[in-house]
């Protein structure tokens, strides 16, 4: 199968999609990475409209500077979302949700990916929202 349109993320408290949700102009995704913060919005069908993405100098104060990015969300409710694949490349970093399908352990077989980026984070079928690290 491969991979749907729509990408489904679940969310999940205290992990590392716990900054996801819907909002009063679409749906967003949000985290913490290195020293950046960033937000990503998506329209109602889950397409990209952009990023903001902010330079922390002092990680302890990683999760205030998150707080604040989601706090300005008007109508927040944190949720699972469903988005489309997008790239951006901020602060010298790639940015996105990036399909990675094909022969991913070099021994012929064709796997469906989709990676997160920077974060990492791997969904594959059953595209349930859940992902690997």
């Amino acid at each position: 199968m491969a991979a749907p349109r729509l990408i489904p993320i679940a969310h999940e408290p205290g992990y590392h999609t716990d900054q996801i949700g819907r909002y009063a102009d679409g749906m967003f995704l949000a985290s913490a990475w290195d020293h950046l913060v960033y937000v990503h919005l998506f329209d109602h069908e889950g397409a990209y409209r952009h990023s903001t993405v902010r330079r922390v100098e002092d990680r302890g104060a990683l999760d205030a500077a998150l707080g604040e990015l989601v706090a300005a969300l008007p109508g927040r409710v944190y949720g699972d979302i469903a988005v489309q694949l997008f790239q951006t490349r901020q602060e010298g970093t790639l940015f996105g949700l990036v399909d990675e399908s094909g022969d991913r352990a070099s021994d012929g077989s064709h796997v469906d990916w989709v990676e997160l980026y920077p974060d990492r984070l791997g969904f594959s079928e059953p595209w349930d929202g859940l992902y690997d690290t």
